[in-house]
């Protein structure tokens, strides 16, 4: 049986262990390089999970990253991030491991060839039309196959990212296939497979929340001003946006209940809340529809 790719040896780097602290810095540099490649080579998968993924979300429907190990903690920080960044609902967009919470922080190896706890975690948390995204780097992983399968049976669009042409690929709608060929220290794929995995995901959600409005050009105006820095950020969006100064933008956020959008459409339409509430809603949340 021939081994995944991301179990192979690889050629470039077989003296790891004799070379120079400098050396090996240079090596990891040279092979992180194949991960952006890889994510390259995948546009078309990547758009493609990235519209449907927008779909999904814009019908209220819920997406779910599921993996083991790093794929795992990956999705995890992915649905995490969505939350301050885009204004989603933390129910909304979720992240699954195998081992559950507590391997987050500390490895349970095992837990990722229980295919059964795979489906009985998706049977809880998916719906019909729901999306599930299958991480793993080997594709091959029981309790994510175990997840897809169940994804499947139940009428949810589902996808797998991984980093083996060979993955198994029979219940993922898009196989988002990422070749980033055998890694610097064979099997770790907390390496490249994890560093293209997190550009990859980067892509499709932040892609996806474009798609849905929730930007506006390249600034971040569903951000939740949840903290100093976030408070910042937002104001500083006002300000630009609205193109008012920074103590009447700062009146503004308080005015909108903290809603940069909605104190932007204030300003800018002489409205009050509830008017540029409505404008918004009309206008599907996005807002160049409501400036234009």
């Amino acid at each position: 049986m021939k081994l995944p790719t991301t179990e192979q040896i690889n050629p470039r780097t077989t003296r790891l262990d004799a070379l120079t602290p400098r050396g090996l810095a240079r090596i990891f540099n040279t092979e992180d390089f194949n991960a952006a490649r890889a994510v390259k080579k995948a546009a078309k998968e990547i758009a493609a999970v990235m519209v449907q993924a927008a779909r999904t979300y814009a019908s209220g429907h819920k997406i779910i990253f599921i993996g083991a190990g790093t794929s795992g903690r990956l999705g995890i920080l992915e649905a995490v991030e969505c939350v301050p960044t885009f204004g989603t609902k933390p129910s909304q967009i979720i992240g699954l491991i195998a081992g559950g919470r507590k391997a987050v922080f500390r490895s349970q190896e095992g837990a990722e060839d229980n295919a059964a706890q795979g489906a009985r975690e998706i049977a809880q948390q998916a719906h019909e039309e729901d999306l599930v995204i299958g991480l793993a780097a080997s594709g091959n992983t029981p309790y994510v196959q175990g997840a897809l399968q169940q994804a499947h049976q139940l009428g949810a669009h589902t996808a797998l990212i991984s980093c083996n042409e060979n993955a198994r690929t029979t219940y993922a709608d898009i196989h988002l296939y990422l070749p980033t060929g055998p890694e610097a220290l064979t099997g770790s794929t907390r390496l490249k497979a994890g560093t293209a995995t997190k550009m990859a995901l980067n892509a499709i959600t932040t892609g996806a929340m474009t798609l849905c409005g929730k930007t506006y050009g390249n600034l971040m105006v569903d951000v939740q001003p949840t903290n100093q820095k976030l408070l910042s950020r937002a104001v500083r969006l006002i300000c630009t946006v609205a193109q008012t100064d920074e103590k009447t933008a700062r009146r503004l956020l308080v005015a909108s209940g903290k809603n940069v959008k909605t104190a932007i459409v204030m300003h800018r339409q002489k409205c009050t809340r509830a008017q540029a509430q409505k404008l918004l809603k009309k206008s599907k949340g996005r807002l160049a529809g409501v400036l234009k």
